[in-house]
């Protein structure tokens, strides 16, 4: 199933799905929504946004200069997978400023100052985050849970490396607010920016050395694919890509646990795990 045909809800959709049907459960299926029409581009085109951060990333070339910070785009990473417990998030969203700070946003900025920090980028540095947001419930009118198809769309957020490591952990979780708050008209610019786009033109893959790239999969049913012998086992990305890729994964259970997935260059992996914990450490 490729990325360009459905997104990560529509892909536990079908997995669920499948795993029903394997079960003989069918009755207990929701049947997908193909309808296409709501997503598609306006006549005439109506691009109010600047995307083109978003859809056209430049790929890194191995022979690039280092990044601010001296850390070089590089293809090759170390992938880890970090969990952290119902009550180290809830510890960390206090210190982000919750009730107004969710979960995803409190784990990211904390990801974010800890990349950078591992990476031992230079202050006056920019750190550019990306995201995908799910525009089911955002687009007026809303698409049907059902959605069948892919029904996200990027957006990013930039900060000084130096504001993030010197700031309060909701500095950056207030920036990232800013990438993540779009609506139905951000969508449909989207939308209409890519009609008008050379899709062959657009770079599949790469970061460079002072960014991040994260996913959510918290909140998907991607525990709940039962094909008779029990819950998954293990969940996990199959593939990290490049550095800087990060996956937020809700765990099984009713305790809030989430699993990090991050990729980093390999010589950065191990400081960035010392950081990571040990601000988790400091909450208890």
């Amino acid at each position: 199933m490729h990325h360009f045909v459905i997104d990560g809800r529509s892909a536990f959709h079908f997995i669920q799905t499948w795993a029903n049907i394997a079960r003989g459960d069918a009755s207990a299926t929701v049947p997908p929504s193909l309808d296409r029409t709501p997503l598609r581009a306006r006549s005439p085109p109506a691009v109010h946004f600047d995307h083109s951060r978003e859809y056209r990333l430049t790929t890194p070339a191995s022979t690039d200069p280092p990044a601010a910070g001296g850390v070089k785009p590089s293809s090759e990473y170390a992938s880890a997978i970090l969990r952290v417990t119902g009550a180290q998030a809830a510890a960390l969203r206090a210190r982000a400023g919750a009730p107004r700070v969710s979960t995803f946003r409190a784990l990211v900025a904390h990801v974010w100052r800890c990349a950078c920090a591992a990476r031992s980028l230079a202050p006056d540095a920019e750190s550019r985050l990306y995201t995908m947001i799910d525009m089911r419930a955002r687009l007026s009118p809303p698409l049907l849970d059902a959605y069948f198809g892919n029904a996200v769309v990027r957006t990013s957020v930039s900060a000084r490396v130096g504001d993030l490591l010197s700031g309060p952990l909701g500095f950056g979780a207030r920036r990232l607010r800013a990438a993540t708050g779009q609506g139905d008209e951000y969508a449909r610019s989207v939308v209409d920016y890519l009609e008008t786009a050379d899709m062959g033109a657009l770079p599949r893959s790469g970061l460079p050395g002072t960014d991040l790239r994260v996913i959510s999969w918290m909140g998907m049913p991607s525990h709940d694919a039962d094909f008779g012998w029990g819950e998954p086992a293990f969940l996990a990305p199959a593939l990290m890509f490049y550095p800087g890729f990060v996956y937020l994964m809700s765990c099984p259970g009713k305790g809030g646990d989430v699993a990090v997935a991050v990729s980093l260059e390999p010589d950065r992996m191990a400081r960035f795990k010392e950081l990571f914990f040990e601000e988790m450490a400091a909450m208890e």
